[in-house]
């Protein structure tokens, strides 16, 4: 006769997750990903004055509400980086940030 083979089982408990992904931990991980996409972002700008390279910051912290989480953010508030990445009907569009944001996967 055959015995029956026991049969292990998981269950996942998911308390404390979400203060996983908020925590300083994973802000540092978030933090590290913005910079390298920051710094192919500032090797991909054209330059003319340098100011739009130089205008390159990387922002962290908790994204607020209900389901908090690390969140790092590349910002560039140069005037002229709406038209850097889009272009206009007189400039070429560059898209700096979506190359830098692709080539950093």
């Amino acid at each position: 006769m055959a015995v029956a083979a026991a049969r292990a089982r998981y269950r996942p408990d998911i308390r404390g997750f979400g203060r996983v992904l908020a925590s300083k931990q994973m802000q540092e991980e978030m933090r590290q990903r913005a910079e390298r996409v920051a710094r192919r972002a500032r090797a991909l700008a054209p330059v003319d004055t340098g100011e739009y390279a130089r205008s390159f910051r990387v922002e962290v912290g908790v994204r607020a509400g209900p389901r908090p989480r690390a969140v790092a953010l590349v910002i560039n508030d140069d005037v002229a980086a709406p038209y850097v990445e889009w272009g206009t009907s007189r400039t070429p569009r560059y898209r700096v940030m979506g190359r830098a944001a692709e080539s950093a996967l």
